[in-house]
């Protein structure tokens, strides 16, 4: 099941509380950015903040809240959203879906037609869990022999959200245990992430 890296919730801040509130509970940083219109010099900005890592959490998320948004800047901003950077998710606050191209809204997920998880998940890992386990271990083998760091980080990111929106999850402990040795260094990637790969695959 794919991940998404940007949700349309219509209403205000004030009216969708309760999302942002379960938002703080993950490990994201969080960034409340509020316009009165969406202009291309604003959009320019965001899309610079897009692609800086977040030095301390695992992801950023860019919360946008504006009454209306120009047609350069749906542009601008549609242009990030098909190529957004795999360490930030955006939310984008409307009043409306009125004045938006279509082209934006088939980039935007409506949080009514998703679960949460599925928004936090990322594609690395929800690609994963749907591979057969020697297809999954082959993966492993790949990455791990190329030191692909940044996509063995994506995968320990989605056993965290996955241990999150999963409090009852068969052999918990194990995936706790692999998600934070892969952190140390000098640990066995590899045999972290096979021991991974079994137990997922005895799970489910």
């Amino acid at each position: 099941m794919s991940g998404h890296h940007a949700v349309l919730l219509l209403g205000t801040c004030s009216s969708q509380a309760k999302f942002l509130f379960e938002l703080k509970s993950l490990d994201t940083k969080i960034e409340m950015l509020k316009f009165e219109v969406l202009v291309i010099s604003d959009v320019r900005k965001i899309i610079k903040e897009a692609f800086l890592k977040p030095f301390v959490h695992q992801t950023k998320t860019l919360v946008i809240e504006a009454n209306s948004i120009a047609t350069e800047a749906q542009q601008a901003l549609l242009k990030v959203l098909e190529e957004p950077p795999l360490t930030t998710k955006f939310v984008l606050i409307l009043k409306s879906k009125e004045g938006l191209l279509q082209t934006l809204l088939s980039r935007l997920s409506l949080l009514n037609n998703i679960s949460f998880s599925e928004m936090v998940t990322n594609d690395v890992f929800s690609d994963f869990i749907e591979l057969s386990l020697a297809d999954r271990l082959e993966f492993i083998a790949k990455i791990t022999k190329n030191k692909d760091v940044e996509t063995i980080e994506l995968l320990r990111d989605g056993v965290v959200k996955f241990l999150t929106h999963n409090p009852l999850a068969i052999n918990r402990e194990v995936l706790e245990m692999c998600a934070i040795t892969l952190r140390q260094k000098g640990a066995g990637k590899k045999m972290l992430l096979e021991e991974i790969a079994l137990t997922i695959a005895c799970g489910t």
